[in-house]
């Protein structure tokens, strides 16, 4: 950490001698309180069912997340708003997932045509599918923007037109709570297009979050606002199938389909929180669209 102060604008260290100071200390704690409904129906007639609702929070210091789609969606921060003060950024996991639903099926479908040729072509297929909901990841809002005095007449600093508002060096400081609050609900895919914080979105959107005080970090704290939610439906298929080889032995074939995002849903992630940035507010990021991969497989 930085030891800054500053001196008309301009930031000095309190030790000369001592460019950085890097030190570490292990007093962050994290609590979660979570509860799951699970609803499963086993095989009849070849067909299986099962369904799981989870309810929770979890609350910490610092923490990352790496999740959906091999980790293509990250919410992950090694900053620190107040270096001495760690418990000023308690709040929401970086992983936190209030709500989420998963349900997942397969059908076997039945083997029992009496013609071997309809036999051969219909049955024995299995199909399954899973899908997935859930409620967006948090951010924080803050700016990295550097520390930017106004002056007296006398040399004297009067105010701060940047950020950095504790004025410790770091870039990473958060504002003060907006008039609409520390959260937002029911926001839809195009509020995320245009900016969930009123279009348009960057500048205009990041001055609805008010400046505190000279030299003093904000209160809206960590983790307050949620990303995009997710919702995916993956479908698979397959059959095998035999056919003779050579002589007396046979060729065993499996036929398999996998549809990933079946129904080709846009889900966005990576709202912009920087307050400095052109595109605060704004998700500028989606998942992949939807796609198909078949493969066959022989064994003998």
């Amino acid at each position: 950490a930085d030891d800054l102060i500053v001196d008309k604008g301009t930031l000095e260290r309190l030790s000369a001698d001592f460019g950085q100071t890097t030190y570490a200390f292990s007093n962050g704690n994290s609590v979660g309180n979570y509860a799951s409904l699970m609803l499963s129906r086993t095989y009849y007639h070849g067909l299986a069912l099962r369904g799981i609702y989870t309810f929770g929070k979890t609350l910490d210091t610092m923490s990352n997340a790496q999740s959906l789609d091999a980790n293509a969606i990250t919410n992950t921060s090694d900053n620190v708003i107040e270096t001495q003060h760690l418990n000023f950024q308690r709040g929401r996991s970086d992983f936190d997932i209030h709500q989420q639903f998963t349900a997942d099926g397969v059908w076997d479908v039945p083997n029992s045509y009496s013609r071997r040729t309809v036999r051969a072509v219909l049955g024995g297929w299995e199909f399954g599918g899973e899908w997935v909901g859930q409620t967006g990841l948090p951010f924080t809002a803050y700016t990295s923007a550097a520390f930017k005095p106004i002056y007296d007449a006398n040399g004297n600093v009067i105010g701060n037109a940047g950020g950095d508002y504790n004025a410790d060096g770091t870039n990473y400081d958060i504002p003060n709570v907006p008039g609409f609050g520390r959260h937002l609900s029911g926001q839809s895919k195009s509020s995320f297009l245009n900016g969930i914080f009123g279009p348009p979105a960057g500048g205009l959107a990041a001055s609805k979050f008010p400046i505190p005080s000279l030299g003093q970090e904000g209160d809206i704290g960590r983790n307050t606002y949620d990303q995009p939610g997710y919702k995916n439906m993956d479908f698979t298929f397959e059959k095998y199938f035999n056919a003779p080889w050579f002589f007396t032995e046979k060729i065993k074939i499996e036929a398999k389909g996998e549809v990933f995002n079946l129904f080709n849903r846009t889900n966005l992630w990576g709202v912009t929180s920087d307050l400095s940035s052109s595109s605060f507010g704004q998700s500028t990021n989606q998942l992949p669209a939807r796609s198909l991969q078949f493969h066959l497989r022989a064994s003998f």
